[in-house]
């Protein structure tokens, strides 16, 4: 209900949606049928006499000779669509039909929509067939036999709802084979033979379900040569071959595709030993020799392409690794580099990057330690000028002072501001002598780093 009552407010509010800019751009257009349908699809009454008045208002040429026929069309059609729509949604949901309901609703009294009962009812009727035809589609794939039909059937005159035999039955049939296709593609999939497709054929005769052979085997045979692909893949890192596979699905009377699981096998082994040879040619020394000989151990195998798979990983990897960049920012974070495992033309290099690395981490730290006391000086400065600044308008001002007696007391007050002044002033000039020389070291510490960035090469 909540659903059918949205469609209708949707329908009739599509007239408030449409922006004064779109119909000028349908006036200007000057295709007064789909003038005429959007009016009638949003459940307004025709006004052709109204949209003619706004084009001429809006618009660069005058209605042509049949816009009003070209407008009554479209908007007959238009109200058509939206009632059909609203059978169509009240149908599909397997309700009984509702015309009179919709009709009162506030909406459509609200925008005084014309009524039709004939789009309503077309309407209904094929959203009813589209509601049989999916339950039975959902039911024949759910495996359930035709014979469901009747309790569905009688469920309907209970509720009074049309049932629509033939709808029901399309669906189902459509359901059927697509149980009959799930079986024979869950079966291969698992490495079921399909000799298995007997029993469920036997089973399905018991329970009354119509058997479809062709669509489990098309299913199954489609399947099976992905089963044998997924097997190579999988077996080829657990110690599997084909030998034991195909004998083991022989006894069992399950069609073997050994081409396709030895290029899944190979292709599965080549991917193993190229990743191997990355992860050991990234710090790690030239180990072929020792992972083949531990292959079996690893559930792996050594097949013709493994050399040079790993060889051709570990050497792009190596001279990864091997780069002075690298090597610098392994010794800024200490993590240890493995020169040993690069060229030994390159060896030397890598250590003074590295070693580079590792001061240049230090002389950071000392420059972030500069910055720190060079802005603490800075502050201190800035408020030490603050308050020097503030004595010597005092001291200006008392000085300016006509009405200021003289005397013990204003000498000594004098005497007393004058040595502040001075203290403070000799401060100043010491933090910013001081700053000066943090400045300095801050300098001094940025070109060392960039000194030990730049040399590594």
């Amino acid at each position: 209900m909540k659903i059918t009552l949205g469609l209708i407010s949707l329908l009739l509010l599509l007239a408030g949606c449409q922006s004064t800019q779109q119909r000028i751009a349908d006036c200007k257009a000057g295709d007064w049928q789909a003038i005429g349908h959007k009016d009638g699809l949003a459940g307004e009454p025709a006004s052709y006499a109204d949209r003619k008045d706004f084009c001429d208002d809006h618009a660069d040429k005058p209605a042509a000779a049949d816009a009003a026929a070209r407008y009554t069309a479209g908007w007959t059609q238009g109200n058509r669509d939206a009632w059909y729509a609203l059978g169509s949604n009240d149908g599909v949901q397997g309700q009984p039909p509702q015309f009179e309901l919709r009709a009162n609703n506030e909406e459509v009294r609200k925008h005084k929509t014309p009524l039709n009962r004939p789009a309503y009812d077309d309407g209904w009727v094929a959203g009813n067939s589209t509601y049989w035809r999916n339950l039975g589609q959902r039911e024949g794939a759910a495996g359930q036999p035709l014979t469901q039909k009747d309790g569905n059937r009688a469920n309907a005159a209970v509720a009074q709802l049309r049932f629509d035999d033939a709808a029901y039955t399309d669906g189902w049939r459509a359901g059927n084979r697509t149980f009959w296709s799930d079986a024979g593609y869950s079966d291969a999939r698992s490495g079921i033979p399909d000799s298995e497709f007997r029993n469920r054929a036997a089973a399905a005769r018991r329970a009354g379900v119509d058997v479809q052979e062709d669509s489990y085997r098309a299913a199954w045979n489609g399947e099976i040569v992905n089963y044998w692909r997924n097997l190579g893949t999988q077996d080829a890192t657990s110690g599997k071959e084909f030998g034991t596979r195909g004998r083991e699905a022989r006894a069992k009377g399950l069609k073997v595709y050994e081409q396709e699981y030895r290029e899944a096998w190979e292709t599965r082994l080549m991917a193993y030993w190229r990743d191997t040879g990355a992860a050991d040619g990234y710090g790690q020394p030239f180990l072929l020799e020792d992972r083949i000989a531990n292959a079996g151990r690893n559930g792996v195998f050594a097949i013709p392409g493994t050399r040079d798979a790993y060889t051709n990983a570990w050497r792009q990897e190596n001279a990864r690794y091997c780069v002075p960049d690298n090597a610098f920012v392994r010794g800024r974070a200490s993590t240890g580099m493995a020169v040993e495992v690069c060229a030994p033309a390159l060896q030397n290099q890598l250590k003074h990057a590295y070693v580079s690395g590792q001061d240049y981490e230090i002389t950071g730290a000392k420059y972030r330690q500069a910055v720190a006391e060079a802005n603490d000086v800075g502050n201190r400065l800035r408020d030490a000028r603050g308050r020097l600044g503030k004595l010597e308008r005092e001291i200006r001002a008392n000085q300016e002072a006509k009405d200021r007696p003289v005397n013990d007391d204003t000498a000594k007050q004098d005497r007393r501001r004058e040595q502040e002044r001075r203290e403070l002033s000799d401060y100043v000039q010491r933090l910013e002598r001081q700053l000066d020389d943090a400045r300095r070291w801050v300098e001094r510490h940025d070109q060392q780093m960039q000194r030990l960035r730049r040399e590594i090469y």
